[in-house]
């Protein structure tokens, strides 16, 4: 099941269990006219609504900043595997065939079996670093006696460091999450929105089911883009293996 699919699953279910829910107090509990109790709860009312709204801020802001960190080391960690594999065409032939096979093994690796470990939260493995040191191993042990060879494996010993740098980075982003007292704030803070929305009375009841269904879907739709985000690479809306694509198709 797509997540799309998944995410319309949520909103509709939440905005059906608003609905009941607010059947179900109005049938138990019938309204009765109390302007100083409806005052009362109308403060009480925006002072939850205010501080859900700042935890939802807080949980987007968290989540979103993890995704742009991932971004950023991924752009990095291909973009200085390509540089690495166009400076091994500066090396002698049989050099040259090592280096871009070693680089192209990496990224096939990268590509088919760290992203969808990645996306299902499995721990990965060392055999990535492995084919990282044979790149390495092959720039090392690669001819440079001329001068312009010796320059060339100086820059590509500096694109396979930084290559090093965003992959930690990628493996650290792969094991963040937002904090569980997170998920504690948007939930509690979620049902007491909406449950609030059960003390006030009007008229047109189908217009008060709407409204409660409408803001329960809502909510429902900011917790599960929260959750998709939760892991900078999931599947859907997280980042994809495109800068890895896009330079070893």
């Amino acid at each position: 099941m797509s997540n799309l699919v998944s995410g319309l699953i949520v909103v509709a279910v939440a905005g059906l269990i608003g609905a009941i829910g607010l059947v179900v107090r109005v049938r138990v509990f019938p309204a009765k006219e109390d302007e100083e109790r409806e005052d009362v709860a109308g403060y009480v009312t925006m002072m939850v609504g205010v501080m859900f709204a700042l935890i939802l801020a807080l949980a987007l802001v968290s989540v979103w900043e993890d995704r742009d960190s991932a971004e950023g080391h991924v752009a990095t960690e291909a973009s200085s595997l390509h540089e690495t594999y166009l400076l091994g065409a500066a090396m002698l032939p049989a050099d040259q065939a090592k280096i871009q096979a070693a680089a192209t093994a990496y990224a096939d690796y990268v590509e088919h079996t760290e992203w969808p470990a990645m996306r299902s939260g499995k721990e990965i493995g060392d055999t990535g670093w492995q084919l990282l040191t044979n790149l390495r191993t092959a720039f090392l042990n690669a001819d440079v006696t001329t001068q312009a060879r010796q320059a060339v494996l100086s820059d590509a010993t500096t694109q396979i460091s930084n290559l090093a740098d965003a992959r930690r980075g990628r493996l650290d982003d792969t094991d963040k999450r937002m904090p569980s007292i997170l998920w504690v704030g948007l939930v509690l803070g979620g049902v007491l929105t909406v449950g609030l929305t059960f003390i006030y009375g009007i008229e047109q009841r189908f217009t008060h089911v709407g409204m409660v269904m409408g803001l329960a879907a809502l909510i429902g739709f900011v917790l599960i883009l929260i959750y998709d985000l939760d892991n900078p690479f999931n599947q859907g809306i997280g980042i994809d293996s495109a800068p890895f694509d896009r330079y070893f198709p």
